[in-house]
């Protein structure tokens, strides 16, 4: 019998619990004139932003009014879309000549498109569009894991451009949370407007009780052990998956002799490593304190975290507010929304991994 869970990031499973989020943005896109024209969807690393998006794309993708154009934002992402609009038999349909040459500069040469010349790729895009928007189509544009890059500005003000000129072009990015704060942030982009106000989707933990049903119909379990596995993964996406390839492996091809250390030893493999090495000094001194003061396993007061670099390093009030959001941005704690000031640490085992290789 096949593993039906997965360690790959990103990769669809095949054991995939949905989202309410997930289908408000689906649903919102089957209106004639949607709401909302861009998403951020955002979230720690192993949240389950990619594989949101690949089952967004999956099921617009069932309609033939939607096409849909996943770009590499390593690259000219301007270029990239031309050519794969250029791909489409409508849109070839409208050159003179088959033979188009799309550069990394822009266009190599002048374009000949429905008896015009072109010289700017941003004129060629948006003339593209049109006709595929005559035609009842609509352009879906995905783009996975965005920063800010200079390739990032230059597609955010083309993209401005399309929707100013009311063209039916929609967008999905997906990034860290702390990566697209960077982006609202920069002045270089405080005038792509789109950007900066994309409607934010933060991705929640996964139910607990859907987590339970999942593992307790693929395992055979009872509904206590099914619950207890479960809430080993607090609704972590990441966690989920690799607990439940464990589990899978250590029943039917009784490979995992501990499945709790092993458990650990993926999620530090795969995700905790990655993100610990990217905390400053400070981010790492704030974390260590909620560790010592058990907040991977209870709520803890601001004060008494601010009281514990005290006897190290003392930090102001408003120094540690800074790093505080760095950390939620980073999805290493979680606040309350009261004035109270609590916090927890809510990523599954992270705070083991703490103890174990980061503290003395």
């Amino acid at each position: 019998m096949q593993n039906p869970f997965t360690h790959t990031f990103g990769m669809e499973p095949i054991q995939y619990i949905s989202t309410v989020q997930k289908e408000e943005i689906v649903e919102n896109f089957s209106y004639p004139n949607p709401s909302e024209k861009c998403y951020m969807i955002t979230g720690v690393r192993g949240c389950g932003k990619t594989v949101m998006l690949s089952k967004i794309v999956d099921d617009l993708s069932e309609s033939k009014d939607w096409l849909i154009y996943d770009l590499n934002v390593t690259g000219d992402m301007l270029v990239q879309l031309a050519a794969k609009l250029a791909q489409n038999k409508l849109v070839q349909k409208c050159f003179v000549k088959s033979n188009i040459e799309i550069s990394i500069a822009g266009i190599s040469v002048g374009v000949e498109f429905n008896k015009e010349t072109i010289f700017d790729i941003h004129v060629l895009i948006e003339k593209m569009i049109k006709v595929l928007s005559d035609a009842g189509l609509k352009v879906l544009i995905t783009l996975d894991d965005v920063s800010a890059t200079s390739q990032m500005r230059e597609f955010a003000h083309t993209f401005q451009g399309l929707l100013r000129a009311k063209l039916p072009v929609h967008i999905i990015m997906t990034g860290l949370l702390s990566n697209y704060r960077e982006v609202t942030k920069k002045a270089e982009f405080k005038d792509c407007t789109f950007l900066t106000r994309a409607f934010q989707v933060n991705v929640e933990p996964l139910d607990y009780s859907q987590i339970a049903v999942s593992y307790l119909n693929v395992f055979d379990i009872d509904e206590k052990e099914a619950i207890r596995l479960a809430k080993m993964t607090k609704g972590y996406a990441f966690a989920y998956q690799v607990l439940g390839w464990l589990y899978f492996e250590q029943h039917f091809n009784h490979k995992v002799k501990n499945l709790e250390f092993e458990y650990t030893s993926e999620l530090i493999k795969y995700c905790y490593s990655k993100i610990w090495s990217e905390l400053s000094d400070r981010e790492i001194e704030i974390t260590i304190a909620l560790v010592e003061l058990n907040a991977d396993n209870e709520k803890v007061k601001r004060e008494d975290v601010i009281k514990k670099l005290s006897n190290g390093k003392p930090i102001s009030s408003a120094s540690f507010n800074i790093y505080r959001e760095r950390l939620i941005g980073k999805g290493i704690i979680t606040a309350s929304m009261n004035r109270d000031g609590y916090y927890t640490i809510e990523l599954p085992q992270f705070g083991e991994f703490v103890r174990q290789y980061h503290m003395e």
